[in-house]
């Protein structure tokens, strides 16, 4: 019973001792990553900026702006024969104003908007750039019209919200809604937006950056440090060996030798000298 509990004990520490190491070596990876971003955050900024850089002048010359002009109709009728009170009248509005929307990108409304207006717009065209929503608890229908020229979006929303509301009360056997909002041209794109680019970019291209460098950290399984011997090969190490790379310069060491003491000369010159000095034993 005893040696069962102590086999079972042995388990035990084997296990947090594994534990142990496990969560050690994710911290020192963690460590590692977070090394290898700091050495090259100058590489992330410098990918930030391009990005930001590239967006910007993508936007401000490649891509063609976009305006937006929208209008608005009111619902509710005041058609006291077909509805009683106002509580109904404002529950009905509310219940038929998908229809509403359903009719105003209809292609027979569109249609007669491109041949009145002579768009240069195939009715599939002008439906992608017709929307028509209804706000969530309201009785409003909102028109907006997307256009390159600010001033044709607006004639565009405003020419089809006053040719829908007739259609709509012929239709819908209603009387006419109210537009209570007129569209005017806008002064600034609605698309692209320059500043919402720039940082979107911005950010991308740091996030990249930083995931390259991340990767290559983790790929990289070369052996830098004692404790990734330690580690790895279950080895420890008794002592380090520092090198010192590149070329050796003169005027620095002990003078042994020629071209590394101080005031270090050339190889005849130090021959030269070292004959002299043989002659001069010899005489004496």
């Amino acid at each position: 019973m005893n040696e069962n509990l102590n086999q079972q004990d042995g388990v035990l520490m084997k296990n947090t001792v594994a534990a142990g190491a496990q969560e050690e070596t994710q911290e020192i990876d963690l460590l590692l990553l977070f090394n290898a971003l700091r050495r090259h955050i100058l590489v992330i900024a410098a990918s930030a900026l391009l990005f930001a850089l590239i967006a910007g002048i993508v936007c401000q010359f490649f891509l063609t702006p976009l305006y937006e002009s929208t209008t608005s109709i009111y619902l509710v009728s005041t058609d006291s024969s077909l509805i009683g009170d106002m509580s109904s009248l404002l529950n009905v509005s509310k219940s038929i104003a998908p229809d509403y929307v359903d009719i105003i990108k209809s292609r027979s409304i569109l249609e007669h908007m491109i041949e009145s207006m002579q768009l240069e717009y195939r009715y599939e065209e002008l439906y992608e750039n017709v929307e028509v929503v209804n706000p969530t608890d309201t009785h409003i229908i909102k028109i907006t019209v997307t256009d390159p020229d600010p001033v044709l979006a607006r004639d565009i929303a405003n020419n089809l919200a006053t040719y829908a509301v007739d259609q709509l009360s012929i239709i819908m056997d209603v009387s006419v809604p109210n537009i209570y909002d007129t569209a005017i041209a806008a002064e600034k794109p609605s698309f692209p937006s320059l500043t919402k680019t720039v940082v979107i970019a911005f950010v991308l291209g740091a996030v990249l950056a930083a995931g390259v460098i991340i990767f290559i950290a983790v790929m990289d399984t070369t052996v830098k440090t004692a404790e990734d011997i330690e580690q790895r090969c279950g080895m420890v190490t008794l002592t380090k060996v520092y090198y010192e790379g590149g070329k050796k310069r003169k005027g620095y060491g002990y003078g042994y030798g020629y071209g590394y003491g101080y005031g270090s000369k050339s190889a005849s010159e130090v021959k030269a000298k070292n004959a002299k000095k043989s002659d001069g034993g010899e005489r004496k």
